[in-house]
């Protein structure tokens, strides 16, 4: 198990997820607005007491306050809660207050509303498409080569050769697609539809319901099939390989080490690694025909689980979990979308789980949670810390676009009741529902940031 980060690692990391978050987030609103005209007064990042800012000609107020846990747009006239100051309270001129928010026609309004957590969303599909873009797309055969020792599909009557092609009526075409339809769904009868030898069959299963644990001691419950889809074909061969030299060729599936046949990639290490310097013979799938190759395995050092270096077998084979697909950038933008939705998809099941009583309320987590995930992130390199950026980015802007007084969705429910009244709400109405969405949301902070505390290890988590 890895060791968590030090404090000073984690608080940098979640200062360096919070602050461009909300920058953007906050940016989305303020550039929409400045394009319909609106006059911001001030533009801060955090809440409560001013440590440094500036204005700028435009007389807008930027600012770096002594709370970062978000961060907000004043923008003219917006004198309370409801954004609609009073008739003549407003001490503005004619002119002044063509610039100011109320006035704005409720399409402009909501843009600007709408602004905010759409640039999060944004931000994740870009991340993503930009992954996908730079390593390309995984495409692995879905087809069953093995199973775990608590396989459910097997007890649900899966065979090695099968091919999954749904879950519960969605098209499975790799491998990736599959953790969509069954991670977050431990305990969950689903029906499998294989493909076996041309035939389809269709399979109930119910997923298997295990704990897992990362490298940090962060558990979960995730959902499993307890498949193995490591298909033996080699994609490629590493320096001074000896299975190239023996006559092996990329495309070809490995079938036998020895006399010990195999069906998974992962069972070739234990047969080679205790062999350095040994001959024998790998038996491999060629265009249907069977080809025996004769060869002697090589050798590496590397290190034990004790640190102490030992020597052990290879035959410089690159082979197992399907292959990589370049992407063009418009392909790649689109699949960064479809992950992007998919997302807000898991986040929807996970609440709507926690509600029903499927997941635990502890799940749920809150500012030291990330900060915690954030700087476990950040030890591992930018590449993970990057995606999970992406990750909490689409959470706040399905956080924001909830229908609760107070967030973007509130303002949001707010001029669809006014598009369908053709007026809006009573101020008063307005204000009692912001209060009551303020307090909501505060209370949902209070309950998430003791989880949080409850969850380590100085409180017996």
């Amino acid at each position: 198990m890895t060791g968590s980060p030090n404090l000073l690692t984690t608080i940098f990391a979640f200062l360096l997820v919070l602050g461009p978050l909300v920058l953007i987030h906050e940016l989305g609103h303020y550039l929409v607005g400045r394009l319909f005209g609106v006059k911001a007064d001030a533009f801060s990042i955090g809440f409560g007491k001013e440590i440094a800012g500036w204005t700028d000609r435009r007389g807008t107020r930027w600012k770096l306050s002594a709370l970062p846990l978000g961060g907000y747009v004043q923008f003219a006239g917006d004198m309370n809660p409801a954004s609609a100051p009073r008739a003549g309270e407003d001490g503005l001129t004619a002119e002044e207050r063509t610039r100011t928010f109320h006035v704005k026609p409720l399409w402009q309004r909501a843009l600007i509303v709408f602004a905010g957590p759409l640039t999060n969303f944004v931000l994740c599909v870009l991340i993503l498409a930009g992954f996908v873009y730079a390593h390309g797309r995984l495409i692995a055969d879905p087809e069953v080569v093995g199973f775990s020792e608590t396989s459910a599909a097997k007890v649900a009557g899966v065979q090695i050769g099968d091919r999954i092609v749904a879950i519960d009526g969605n098209r499975i075409g790799s491998v990736t697609d599959i953790p969509e339809h069954t991670v977050y769904f431990p305990g969950k009868n689903v029906e499998l539809v294989v493909d076996r030898e041309g035939r389809s069959v269709v399979l109930p299963v119910t997923l298997a319901g295990d704990e897992v644990s990362d490298d940090f001691g962060n558990k979960a419950r995730i959902g499993d099939l307890g498949l193995d889809f490591a298909v033996p074909v080699v994609s490629g061969f590493m320096g001074d390989s000896p299975a190239e030299q023996a006559g092996m060729k990329v495309g070809d599936r490995i079938v036998a080490v020895g006399e010990t046949p195999i069906s998974s990639f992962r069972e070739v290490p234990p047969l080679i690694m205790p062999m350095p310097g040994a001959r024998t013979t790998i038996t491999v799938m060629r265009e249907g025909q069977a080809h025996v190759l004769p060869m002697t395995i090589g050798s590496a050092i590397q290190k034990d689980a004790q640190g102490r270096q030992e020597t052990v077998g290879r035959i410089g084979v690159q082979s197992g979990f399907g292959r990589l697909e370049p992407v063009g950038p418009v392909a790649a933008l689109g699949i960064g979308v479809d992950r992007s939705f998919a997302l807000m998809g898991t986040i929807v099941t996970g609440i709507r789980q926690i509600v029903t009583g499927d997941r635990s309320v502890r799940e749920l987590g809150g500012p030291i949670k990330i900060a915690k995930y954030s700087g476990e992130q950040f030890s591992l390199g930018w590449e993970p810390f990057v995606g999970f950026v992406a990750m909490i980015s689409i959470n706040l802007a399905f956080i924001n676009l909830l229908p609760i007084p107070g967030l973007d969705g509130g303002h949001l429910a707010f001029y669809a009741a006014e598009l369908v009244r053709r007026k809006p709400l009573g101020l008063r109405s307005q204000e009692w529902a912001i209060r009551t969405g303020v307090a909501l949301v505060l209370a949902l902070m209070v309950f998430v940031t003791v989880n949080d505390l409850a969850s380590l290890p100085i409180f017996g988590g």
